[in-house]
């Protein structure tokens, strides 16, 4: 495992991550799902924000996680769903970079999570675990953030929340190494309780700064070709210098 794993920082701080999360992706998948699943698999699908909203809708998911602190955020977040809505999903511990369920899918989706591939082989396995789990007609949507990494290093802070009885707030800085096309990050998160007592969390990661040509590159080796292609949550088309990058792809011998 690199040594910039995300694993430690999602580790530490899973019971907040859900905070400090926008959710404006759920319509998006809501729509891919009903055009193209069930059933649904889910890689690095962390606190199960998107897979128990797909499960909620009534299409059957898996989620797959390396991080047994947020599995276990999302299976306490499935065990307070309606009995009806608890069946279609599941949540299991695996790596996603080398993943064999034995089971295939209609539809496979990453959100958000490749950048946590870091180096080349982490993202082709990735990529193969995908494919490796796809349905021959199904298709696969991978989520990219092209237009990061354009600055070199910078700091930010986001709105406090509260959650049971405690104030948090998030805050963090960034280092962008352009030479490896890794930008690494540290978030500090301030927690105080309802007491008064306030204690700090700091945990760091890092991203793989992915352009389009890598990306179509990776693409190609993998096997994969381009159905549709987005640059927002609202279906509006992508191009290039955009920050995000969303791409619904299908096996390069069928698609087309």
């Amino acid at each position: 495992m690199s040594e910039f794993s995300s694993t430690k920082s999602y580790r530490d701080a899973a019971e907040y991550y859900d905070l400090f999360i926008l959710n404006d992706d759920i319509p998006f998948y809501l729509s891919m799902a009903e055009k193209y699943g069930p059933p649904i698999l889910e890689l690095a699908c962390g606190t199960g924000r998107v897979a128990l909203k797909l499960a909620e809708a009534g299409y059957e998911v898996v989620g797959v996680d390396a991080t047994k602190q947020m599995l276990n955020v999302a299976r306490g977040k499935a065990r307070n769903l309606p009995a009806n809505v608890r069946s279609p999903v599941s949540f299991l511990k695996g790596d996603i970079t080398d993943l064999d369920l034995q089971q295939s899918f209609s539809l496979v989706i990453i959100p958000s999570s490749f950048r946590f591939c870091l180096t080349t082989e982490q993202q082709l396995g990735c990529l193969s675990s995908a494919k490796r789990h796809l349905d021959e007609d199904g298709v696969f949507i991978l989520d990219l953030y092209p237009g990061n990494g354009q600055q070199e290093k910078g700091e930010w802070s986001e709105d406090a929340h509260t959650t049971d009885g405690r104030h948090v707030k998030r805050s963090g800085v960034f280092v962008t190494d352009l030479s490896n096309q890794i930008q690494r990050r540290t978030f500090i998160l301030e927690i105080t309780d309802s007491d008064g007592e306030t204690w700090t969390i700091e945990t760091e990661n890092a991203v793989a700064l992915i352009d389009d040509k890598e990306a179509d590159r990776l693409l190609r080796l993998s096997g994969f070709e381009v159905l549709e292609e987005y640059g927002d949550w609202d279906f509006g088309p992508y191009s290039p210098g955009m920050r995000r990058r969303i791409l619904v792809l299908r096996l390069a011998s069928l698609a087309g």
